[in-house]
C-alpha cells in the first residue's frame, strides 16, 4: 500500500557512558531531502544517517535531530593538568611583579575557563565505546517508527482516494447514460426550430439536411473516447494504491491526465446535466491530486 510522506519518529538509548536520543519529522517534497542539526564532532555520523534514511525513504524532507550525551564518569571533561599549571605559574610570575595583586585571589573558575585548560565535548565523545554503531542502532528505531507512522497515514489516504475513485466512477455512468439522450433531444430540438423559421415562408425542411446537421452535432459532441480514457486512468489509480513501492509520482501524473479528460469533456458538452456531473468529477480529481503530492 501507498505510503504518505508525513510522519515523525523517535527513539532513545541510555547505557553508563552515554545517552542517545534521536527524532525525525518528514513533510511532503518531490525528492528526498535530508536536514540534520548533530552535535559537534560527529560529522562522520551525518553520512550514515544520510546513506540509511535513502536505504528507507524515497521521496520528502526529513528533519534530523541528535543529541548525544556522555553519561557517568565519561561525563567528566578531562583537566588539562600540565597546561593549568603553566598558567599558574604565569599567574605567580604577575603577582611578584604587580604591587597588591595576590595570585590566591584568583577564582578557580577563572582559571578553569582559560583556553584548553578543560577538554571540549569533542573529546568526551571520543571516549564513547562503538559511538557510532550505538547512533545507528537509535537510528534505524526511529525510522521504523517514523515508517510504520507514514504507513497508518498512507492507508487512510488510500482509503479517502479510494472513496473519490468511486464517485468519479459512479458519475462516469451517469454521463454514459445521459449521452445517448443528448442526440435525440438536440434533433427534436433543431427540427422545431428549423420548422418555425420555414413556416412564414411556407417551406418544408430537408430531412436530408437535418441529418448532417445531427450528424456534425454528434461527432462534436461525442464524449465516448475521453469517458473511455477517464475510465483507464482510474482503473490504473487504484492499481498503483495497492503497490508496495513508491506510486506518489504516478498518482500524480494520473490525475493530471484525469483533469485533462474531464475538462475537454465539459467543453464538449453543452448539456446542463453533463456539465453538473463534470464539475462534481472535477472536485474529486482535485481532491486525488492534492492528496497524491503528499505521497511517497
Amino acid at each position: 500500500m501507498i505510503r504518505s510522506m508525513t510522519g515523525y519518529g523517535a527513539a532513545e538509548r541510555r547505557t553508563d557512558q552515554v545517552r542517545i536520543a534521536l527524532e525525525m519529522r518528514t513533510v511532503n517534497n518531490r525528492f528526498l531531502k535530508v536536514n540534520q542539526r548533530l552535535p559537534e564532532g560527529l560529522g562522520a555520523v551525518e553520512v550514515l544517517i544520510e546513506a540509511r534514511l535513502r536505504e528507507s525513504l524515497s521521496r520528502g524532507t526529513v528533519n534530523v535531530n541528535l543529541v548525544v550525551e556522555p553519561q557517568g564518569a565519561g561525563a567528566r571533561a578531562p583537566i588539562n593538568t600540565a597546561l593549568l599549571a603553566a598558567y599558574w605559574k604565569d599567574v605567580c610570575e604577575f603577582g611578584r611583579q604587580v604591587a597588591g595583586f595576590r595570585p590566591e585571589d584568583v577564582r578557580v573558575e577563572a582559571l578553569l575557563g582559560l583556553p584548553g585548560v578543560v577538554g571540549s565535548e569533542d573529546v568526551l565523545l571520543t571516549g564513547i565505546d562503538d559511538l557510532a554503531a550505538q547512533i545507528e542502532g537509535v537510528l534505524k528505531e526511529a525510522i521504523g517508527r517514523l515508517n510504520a507512522m507514514r504507513q497508518a497515514e498512507g492507508d487512510a489516504t488510500a482509503r479517502d482516494m479510494t472513496a473519490a475513485l468511486d464517485e468519479i466512477e459512479r458519475r462516469i455512468a451517469a454521463i454514459q447514460a445521459r449521452v445517448p439522450a443528448l442526440l435525440a433531444e438536440y434533433q427534436a430540438r433543431l427540427k422545431e426550430r428549423v420548422e418555425a423559421l420555414l413556416e412564414s415562408v411556407e417551406i418544408a425542411p430537408d430531412d436530408q439536411t437535418l441529418v448532417r446537421e445531427v450528424a456534425f452535432f454528434a461527432e462534436r459532441s461525442d464524449v465516448n473516447e475521453e469517458l473511455s480514457r477517464l475510465s483507464s486512468h482510474l482503473a490504473q489509480f487504484r492499481e498503483h494504491l495497492g503497490e508496495s513501492g513508491p506510486a506518489g509520482r504516478k498518482l500524480e501524473f494520473l490525475a493530471q491526465e484525469m483533469y485533462r479528460e474531464v475538462n475537454t469533456i465539459g467543453s464538449k458538452s453543452s448539456d446542463s446535466e453533463v456539465s453538473r456531473q463534470v464539475v462534481e468529477i472535477k472536485v474529486h480529481v482535485d481532491r486525488l491530486r492534492e492528496q497524491a503530492q503528499n505521497v511517497e
